[in-house]
This record gives structure tokens, sequence and C-alpha cells, in this order.
């Protein structure tokens, strides 16, 4: 939980104090030492799963560096495979809090090495502290190392009394926790009880079960990196940004382009990209694309319904390819784009492949009975107040979503340029809404990010 820890305010702000109130030269030890304590905060054996990576990585990137400066090209190349191998079987029969996500950023970093693209860092503590850092550990995102660790080397130079950074990470932090608290955990209630067992609702309900988890994910997913991105603003870092209003795009290859971005990069660089990516006619593309989206699935899960969500992006993306090739002009893209990736999430959501096939007969066949939605409402404990908090919290994300689509700005910047009477008026309201709804409304139970799994 974390994040949405009553804990984790105090633990915060004791860091922020130990980080502007001790000697500047202190900075960065006082991340490391904060991040390895939130590392054991979560589980003792993350950090040294951690710990163990880290050193690897360390030290094999000074290897891999040191030989291609020799001109050992074979030894770098043994070293890197050697490693990235390692890596994956860690990622295929162990799972640790926030591990695969650091994986791919080492992995990432040992690639950049070998290929010349980036130099070792020799300093450990950076290196640890690379893969670490508090804010972005449990569900990244999956930072590059030449875009981190400078700024964890130039924190020096932050200052504390800085009203725009401090402004825009308080904002950052206001909508993430309405996102997540407001929105995704309300929803987590209903769609718990949809998918829980299918087979009691009728085909509206199954839908409205696949919509709302589709907003769900979104909402907590999206949620978590907003209030990464602001923790992590508060110390003078800037993390990258994983959602670009992605439910607004008009394909499916445009939505990988806004969702999940620090993921989707990273199988673009370092998977598909190295495969040939596009550069070998469109069957070679084709096959590139379905094998990047396999990886994808089994990156998220060893289920066969995730292997299948996957592979169900990777015929979107084939389909995409094909329309795009042929030059055709498709209208509507946004709305069946949508469609497409909502009853993709179906496989994501349910327990296993024969859940989700379930649960989709069951919305194909069990007809629509309006005389019974009452009696389904209560059931869901969806009363007058809860629909009403519901609706205006997935409406609100819906607009400033589209708001923030045509101003091709994040909201939180986007209230920045606000005159200050409606930017506190609107850190009012939000902080009203976490409060009453988040955490005082009925029902309320605390739910852990869902990437925390994955």
């Amino acid at each position: 939980m974390l994040f949405v820890s009553m804990k984790f305010p105090f633990f915060l702000g004791a860091v922020v104090a130990a980080f502007f109130l001790l000697p500047v030269k202190w900075r960065s030890l006082v991340l490391l030492f904060a991040s390895c304590l939130f590392c054991l905060w979560i589980e003792p054996e993350v950090l040294v799963v951690l710990l163990f990576v880290s050193v690897i990585t360390w030290a094999v990137a000074i290897l891999i560096d040191q030989s291609n400066k020799k001109g050992q090209r074979i030894t770098a190349k043994i070293c890197l495979v050697l490693t990235i191998g390692l890596f994956v079987a860690l990622l295929l029969f162990y799972k640790s809090v926030g591990m695969s996500f650091y994986l791919f950023q080492a992995i990432g970093y040992l690639t950049d090495v070998y290929r010349g693209k980036s130099g070792a860092e020799h300093n450990f503590g950076y290196v640890i502290c690379y893969f670490a850092f508090f804010p972005k550990f449990i569900s990244g995102p999956i930072e590059r190392k030449d875009k981190l660790i400078p700024q964890l080397k130039a924190l020096e130079r932050v200052k504390f009394w800085d009203r725009g950074r401090l402004s825009t990470a308080f904002t950052y932090l206001l909508w993430g926790y309405f996102m997540k608290m407001v929105v995704a955990d309300r929803l987590v209630m209903t769609v718990n009880q949809i998918f829980g067992n299918p087979a009691q609702f009728d085909s509206f309900w199954l839908i409205v079960g696949a919509v709302l988890y589709t907003v769900q994910i979104y909402c907590d997913f999206a949620g978590y990196s907003y209030i990464a991105i602001g923790c992590a603003k508060i110390f003078g870092i800037n993390l990258t940004h994983n959602f670009e209003t992605p439910y607004m795009a008009s394909s499916i290859s445009e939505f990988w382009r806004r969702w999940h971005i620090s993921l989707s990069t990273w199988l673009k660089d370092y998977l598909y990209i190295p495969m040939g990516g596009n550069r070998n006619g469109l069957l070679r593309k084709c096959i590139n694309l379905i094998i990047v989206f396999g990886v994808c699935g089994i990156w998220h899960g060893t289920g066969a319904n995730f292997l299948f969500w996957g592979m169900l992006h990777g015929i979107y993306s084939i389909l995409d390819a094909i329309i795009k090739n042929k030059g055709w002009k498709i209208k509507g893209g946004q709305f069946f784009t949508f469609i497409a990736v909502t009853f993709a999430w179906i496989f994501f959501r349910a327990d296993s492949l024969d859940a989700a096939l379930i649960y989709i007969g069951e919305m194909g066949t069990s007809g629509i009975h309006p005389e019974v939605w009452r009696q389904t409402a209560e059931q869901l404990q969806l009363n007058v107040v809860e629909i009403a908090v519901l609706l205006i919290g997935v409406v609100l994300v819906w607009m400033m979503d589209e708001l923030c689509s045509r101003r091709q700005m994040h909201l939180p910047v986007l209230i920045q340029q606000k005159k200050n009477t409606v930017r506190y008026l609107i850190f009012y309201l939000l902080l009203f809404s976490i409060l009453i709804f988040g955490i005082y409304g009925p029902g309320y139970h605390v739910e852990q990010f869902i990437y925390m799994k994955f």
C-alpha cells in the first residue's frame, strides 16, 4: 500500500526535512538511505535482492566498459549475455516487489554501456540509488541511467524554496491521490464483484464491469505515476511521464505511445529495433510485433491470460500496421481503439484465461434485463451517493484528459498557469475530495497499486 498508507506522509516529511536541513553534500546519501528504508518497509528480502542486482550491474557495467575500451568485444558480449540471462531467469522464476522494473533498468543500462551509448558509473552509491529511488521503486517509471544519475549528481543545486517546483509537485501529488483513492479504489469494489462471479450479472452489467476496470487500471497506475513524479519533484528530480492521455488515442500504435511509456519505449529500443523493427518489410514487422507484445504479456504475469492479452495487442498492432500500409482511413478511430483496449483488459483482469473466456461468454449470452438493474445495483452496494461519486470522478478524469490532450500538457502543469485564487481553489477541492471520498467514504478499503504485482 505504501503511498496510500497513513504512515507515508510522515516518512516523506522526514526525508524532506533531512534532505534540506543536512549539509547539501549529504543529499544523495539521504535519498539512498531513505530508499533502502523504503525497501525494508516493503520486506527485508526486497532490499537483499535489490543489493544483489545492484552489485552485479555495477561490476558488470564496469567490466563491459573496460573491455570495450580495450577492443575486447567478445568478452564484453559474453558478460552482457550472461548477465541478461541471469536477470531474465530472475524475472521468470522469482517475484519481488519492484523487481521487474529495476531489472529492466539494469538490462537497458548494461546494453547501453555495451553499445557505447553510455559510460559505466563507477560510484556504487549512485548505481543503487538509481535502482532504489523510492518514489519510482514500486512501479516505475523505468528510467534510463543517463537521465536519472546526472540528476542525482546535481542535487546540491536544488533549492528548498522554489515556489514553482513545490507547487507543481503538490499538484501532481493531489491529482495522483485523487485518481487513485477517489476514483480507482471506489471502482474496485464494483469491479471485483462483477469479475468475481460474472454468471450473476446480465450483459449490460458485464459490459459496465469491463469499462469500469478500463478506467480503474488507468486511474490506479496513472495515479501512482503522478504521485511518484510529485514526490521526486520535491527533491528536484524529474521522472519520466508514463501516461499521455492514452484513452484519447485514435489507434493502437498511438495508444502504446501514450500508455506505460517507459515500458513501451524500452521494448522498442531494446527488443523491437534490435530485431529489425519495421526495416525489413511488412511481414517481418508483423512477426516482430507479435514477439514484442508476447514478451510484454509475459512481463506482466506468467498466466496464460497475460500472454493472451499481450498477443491480442500484437494482433491489434498488426492490423493497425496493415491499415496504415494500405493507406486506409478509419472513421471513429478513438472509439474503436477504446473498445479494443477495453476488450483486451478483460483478459488482463481475469484470474485466468478460462475465467476471461467465461466472462466474455456470459457477456455475449446473458441478455439485457432492465427489470433487475435496481436489484443488481443494491447487490453491488451502489446507492445514489456511490453512483454520484463514481460518475463525477470518472467524468472529471475524462474531461481533464480531453483538455490535456488538446493542450498537449499535463494537468498539474496546466493548473500552474492559472491565477493563484483558481489554483488554490483547485487544491482545496482536490484535498477535500480525497479526505471525504477517498479516506472516509462509505465502504472504502485501501487497495495496493495494481502494478505492484508485476
